[in-house]
C-alpha cells in the first residue's frame, strides 16, 4: 500500500509518463487517501529492492458502490515492459473481486494492453480517439 511518505515519488513516475501538469494532479489525487473522505482511493505500489518502481490506483463509484475505478497504472520507465503493470492491475482486480463488486471501469490510451491481459472491453472512444473508457464485468 501506498505510504504518504510515497507520493512524490509516484508522482514523480507520472511526470515521466506524462507531464508536470499530471504530476502536480497526481499529487492531490495520491493525498486524497490520507484524508477524511466518505469513499477514497487506494493505491498500491511495486517495488524493487525497496525502491517503488510502479504504483496504481482504485476507487470506489459514489454513483454506484457496485462499480469500481482503475486510475493512475504508472511504471517507472526504466523497468517498463517487466510485467509490473499488469501485476499491479492484476492485484487491482483480485482486490475488487473479493469486494462482491459488479465492474470495473477504466479510462486508457493503450487499450489492447487491457483487453488482451485482462479482457476489459471498450465501452467508448474519445478525445480524438485517444482514449478509451473500457469496462470489465466481474462474475457474481
Amino acid at each position: 500500500m501506498l505510504q504518504q511518505g510515497d507520493i512524490e515519488k509516484c508522482s514523480k513516475i507520472v511526470c515521466q509518463n506524462y507531464s508536470k501538469k499530471y504530476e502536480k494532479t497526481s499529487f492531490l489525487e495520491m493525498e486524497a487517501m490520507f484524508k477524511n473522505h466518505t469513499v477514497k482511493p487506494q493505491y498500491i505500489v511495486a517495488e524493487e529492492k525497496g525502491e517503488i518502481v510502479g504504483f496504481a490506483g482504485y476507487i470506489q463509484s459514489w454513483m454506484d458502490y457496485n462499480i469500481y475505478n482503475i486510475f493512475w497504472v504508472n511504471v517507472d520507465q526504466s523497468h517498463q515492459r517487466k510485467g509490473i503493470g499488469s501485476a499491479l492491475v492484476e492485484k487491482i482486480i483480485k482486490t475488487i473481486e473479493k469486494k462482491k463488486a459488479n465492474m470495473i471501469l477504466l479510462t486508457t490510451s493503450k487499450p489492447k494492453f487491457y483487453s488482451k491481459r485482462f479482457n476489459f472491453k471498450t465501452l467508448s472512444k474519445f478525445n480524438e480517439n485517444k482514449y478509451d473508457l473500457m469496462f470489465l464485468r466481474l462474475k457474481k
